[in-house]
């Protein structure tokens, strides 16, 4: 097995500085930068001057969120900013580690410094650098990195993998690591990305939520929405797309819907078939039970999801479904949200369960059919997991603030609330086609809400009207 590793390594060295720009570019225009990777190259720089002993980070995150654009732009920035020696600049992928045997980082690395510096990790007296790409596939990964870390102080570790990476750590290794989840794309990151347009009007919207203040949101609002129309190749469409399409950087450059919607279903495929068949271990029968249940999950309309019904109409036992339920959930292909309430709520209540992005719901609905009774219901639906998406991902990726999204059991309840420790519950309700304010404020009566968010395309603008604030759907996916 020595041998293979050896010849993979040697491959690797030779082969990753000659295709970054055809990694990193697409008819040789570079790829814009993730907010990933700016912090990294911070912490980079912060390393090399001795201003931090931060060497250790983690990007968990679903396939197609571009984690592996990430570890070639540290590669790059490296060798050609930095001027580092190639042989000081490693770059595996455990995927292919596999096929050779059980994949162990540390042995992998071991033998790199040993053939390569002619070195020990406690022994090495200069920088390394590691990125390692689909580290789940070393089910020890956290503390091969954390005896590496403990072992010399050269080595700098950039892990990606699947989003379970960021659950499958034990306490030891946790004081060691930082996590840098990477998350499918907001509307800001997309036009960011898509057509190196930038703007942080996502702060604005966080300050919205959470305080009730729309100035600031409405001026950065009204700003965007001049610039877009003068944006250079920015069709007035985009944002539809992005809504039913969009989210993953490895579609931007597809231009044919059915070609796009393969790409997602290969994505969600190698989740089910390489994440989770290795990982966790699922059998051919419970991917299969895992395929169904996707399918299950994104023809119904957003609701609650029992899992004894689930079972049944499966036909398959409670436990099983369990098991998949919580695996998917760990891949963040789903995500749930529990009831409002106290705690015997919350426990008898069942969850309620979203895909990942929109554009993964719409995928498996193209294939499979949708149960939607009219476009603007099926687009309703869209609009809602989208909003879902973007309060998941804001929590997931917020480490200012700790907030929960929970929603509305009542019977014609609104659809989410967001409630700050210690804060009051914030009701918010989304809709197409309708800007009523009935059911928001029968939401706040209810649960003494300040203010109440309709998230609704019967406005152009954030508005406010008393304590009810309107925000257009496409400026809330900035969020």
């Amino acid at each position: 097995m020595e041998d293979v590793i050896y010849n993979y390594l040697i491959k690797q060295l030779s082969e990753v500085p000659m295709i970054l720009n055809r990694r990193l570019s697409y008819k040789n225009i570079k790829f814009n930068n993730k907010n990933e990777f700016d912090k990294l190259r911070l912490m980079i720089d912060s390393f090399l001057d001795g201003e931090s002993e931060e060497r250790y980070f983690v990007l968990p995150g679903i396939r197609g969120v571009g984690k592996t654009t990430i570890l070639y732009q540290c590669y790059e920035y490296l060798l050609k900013e930095k001027n580092f020696n190639s042989s000081d600049l490693l770059y595996i992928s455990c995927e292919t580690t596999n096929f050779a045997g059980e994949t162990d980082i540390k042995k992998i690395i071991e033998i790199y410094l040993d053939e390569i510096h002619n070195t020990s990790p406690a022994l090495l007296d200069r920088p390394v650098f590691i990125f390692i790409d689909e580290a789940h596939f070393d089910m020890n990964w956290a503390m091969n990195g954390k005896t590496l870390y403990d072992e010399s102080p050269y080595i700098f570790l950039i892990l990606a993998g699947s989003s379970s990476l960021h659950l499958n750590y034990n306490s030891d290794a946790a004081r060691r690591l930082n996590i840098l989840p990477v998350m499918p794309l907001n509307y800001s990151q997309h036009l960011s990305l898509k057509y190196n347009y930038q703007t942080d009007i996502g702060n604005d919207l966080i300050d919205l939520i959470f305080t009730g203040n729309i100035e600031a949101a409405q001026e950065k609002e009204l700003k965007i929405q001049k610039d877009l129309i003068s944006l250079n190749s920015y069709p007035l469409n985009d944002w539809n797309i992005y809504l039913n399409y969009g989210g993953f950087p490895a579609t931007f450059n597809i231009k044919f819907e059915d070609i796009i919607v393969s790409k997602l279903w290969t994505i969600i495929s190698k989740v089910i078939t390489v994440d989770m068949a290795n990982v966790f271990n699922l059998n051919k029968n419970n991917q299969n039970l895992a395929y169904k249940t996707l399918v299950y999950l994104a023809s119904q309309k957003p609701g609650e999801i029992s899992h004894d019904k689930l079972s049944n109409y499966l036909d398959c036992g409670k436990t099983t479904i369990n098991n998949i339920i919580n695996t998917l959930e760990k891949t963040q292909l789903i995500f749930h949200s529990e009831a409002y309430g106290g705690a015997s709520k919350k426990v008898k209540k069942p969850w309620k369960y979203n895909l990942a992005t929109p554009s993964i719901r719409n995928c498996i609905n193209i294939k499979f059919g949708n149960s939607a009774g009219s476009k603007s219901e099926y687009e309703g639906i869209l609009l809602e997991n989208q909003i879902a998406s973007n309060l998941f991902n804001l929590n997931n990726n917020n480490t200012s603030f700790d907030f929960n999204v929970y929603y509305d059991s009542q019977k014609g309840g609104v659809d989410f609330i967001v409630k700050k420790l210690f804060g009051n519950a914030i009701p918010i309700e989304s809709g197409i086609g309708s800007k009523t304010r009935r059911q928001i404020k029968k939401a706040m009566n209810k649960y003494d809400a300040d203010y109440g968010i309709v998230v609704s395309n019967k406005t152009d603008f954030i508005e406010k009207e008393d304590d009810v604030i309107f925000i257009p759907p496409k400026t809330f996916t900035f969020l």
